[in-house]
């Protein structure tokens, strides 16, 4: 019979260690940290090219005019029980965001010519 040590192997010490940050990383999500992957939604309406990403508080969309004249962008979001219009006049080429607290996103559009 051995007469080594008892200590646990370096095997199931690093398991262990694993188990317990897994639980960690659980409660925390569950305490209203952030999800490990938002989604980002990508996508192009005539001359806009736009993006936004699912957040916890608020909606940020990001958006550039690839049009060589002033465009209309329009969007539509939602506050849950009631949708709203949201409309910026973008110059050629134009980049710009904006913030939507508390709302989801319902559609985006090239609104035409300014």
């Amino acid at each position: 019979m051995s007469t080594g040590s008892r200590r646990p192997s370096l095997r199931t010490r690093v398991a262990v260690v694993a188990a317990a940050s897994f639980a960690a990383a659980s409660l925390g999500a569950g305490l209203g940290a952030a999800p490990a992957s938002a989604d980002v939604h990508r996508g192009v309406n005539g001359c806009f090219a736009w993006s936004w990403g699912d957040g916890n508080t608020s909606v940020t969309v990001y958006w550039h005019n690839r049009c060589q004249n002033k465009r209309k962008l329009k969007i539509k979001y939602s506050l849950g029980w009631t949708t709203k219009n949201y409309t910026a006049v973008v110059g050629s080429d134009g980049k710009g965001h904006k913030r939507f607290q508390t709302a989801s996103i319902v559609s985006i559009t090239d609104g035409g010519r300014a």
